[in-house]
């Protein structure tokens, strides 16, 4: 089957596997062409992650796509602020997406972001800490800023529907239970099951 594909098609297949095996997600949005390689060669490509015990889902009715791991090691451990961080941006996400249509990107601002962490009494993040949140989302193709300053209440944040496979729809409502337990810290072995759920493969 690879012998049957022209040179220029498995170099495009080899970009869209090593930036899968990097950063797990994939948006049609961000990155057409990547995601188009993706299912014109799903087979192939499932073919070689099978090797690796990867699974790869194709998800046409959001248009992204996750890579997943069934090993630990290839998980990346996140820090008390970033967990969190993600459990609020999955709560936010699942609350603006009711009533849009599957096509469009649920959206919000710093300001409701904000207004999260304030509701659940969490500390908000300092500048250098919401900095690195909104490259991690960026990176992951999470979410991503439209306004250059990120410190805004006014910035305006995309989320795209990779946060489907962040936390599973599922597990919200026992999530957003541990994060009203949280309050600053107080609850050591609460966080450590928010940071186990909110791991990135």
């Amino acid at each position: 089957m690879w012998e049957e594909i022209s040179e220029q098609e498995r170099q495009k297949i080899k970009a869209v596997l090593n930036g899968l095996l990097a950063v797990n997600y994939l948006v049609r949005e961000k990155d057409r062409d990547g995601y188009a390689t993706v299912r014109r060669h799903k087979g192939v490509i499932e073919e070689y992650l099978k090797m690796l015990d990867w699974e790869m889902i194709v998800d046409e009715r959001h248009e992204c796509v996750f890579l997943q791991s069934p090993f630990s090691s290839f998980r990346r451990t996140l820090d008390r602020e970033m967990s969190i961080w993600l459990l609020i941006m999955r709560l936010l996400y699942q609350e603006k997406r009711q009533g849009l249509s599957i096509s469009a990107f649920p959206a919000t601002t710093i300001h409701e972001i904000r207004t999260k962490y304030e509701t659940f009494r969490l500390p908000w993040l300092g500048k250098t800490k919401l900095d690195q949140a909104i490259r991690l989302c960026n990176k992951y193709q999470l979410a991503e800023a439209l306004d250059p300053d990120i410190r805004s209440d006014d910035c305006r944040i995309v989320l795209y529907h990779t946060w489907l496979y962040v936390i599973d729809l599922g597990e919200l409502d026992a999530l957003q239970s541990r994060i009203e337990q949280y309050n600053a810290g107080e609850e050591k072995g609460i966080f450590d099951e928010v940071v186990h759920e909110a791991s990135i493969d």
